[in-house]
């Protein structure tokens, strides 16, 4: 249930003006088991300041479930790569994000 719960929120995000998975959808990253973490138990995406996608139920993944959701993205993103590129926590990682991607 969490995996298709994470897909949904992924999938929705990737469709919102400013949200965060848009960018990332076209940088070659897909954040680490922790830093997604983060992000799902926000229960909303800090860069949708218009909250265009609004608010999910906080959740977190075990470590199966995460893999299982990262496989989907590669997947669907070939060039992806999981890489926490030299942060240490999900918003230095989203901001590293946009800054690459902008």
């Amino acid at each position: 249930m969490r995996i298709e719960r994470a897909k949904k929120v992924l999938t929705e995000n990737t469709k919102v003006l400013y949200g965060i998975f848009g960018v990332v959808e076209c940088s070659p990253f897909f954040p680490p088991f922790d830093f997604l973490n983060e992000f799902f138990q926000k229960g909303s995406d800090p860069c949708d300041q218009d909250s265009r996608m609004g608010n999910w139920e906080p959740f977190k993944l075990n470590a199966q479930e995460y893999e299982a959701v990262a496989s989907w993205w590669i997947k669907n993103h070939p060039n992806s790569t999981i890489d926490a590129l030299g942060v240490k926590n999900w918003d230095d990682w989203q901001i590293k994000i946009i800054e690459e991607n902008y």
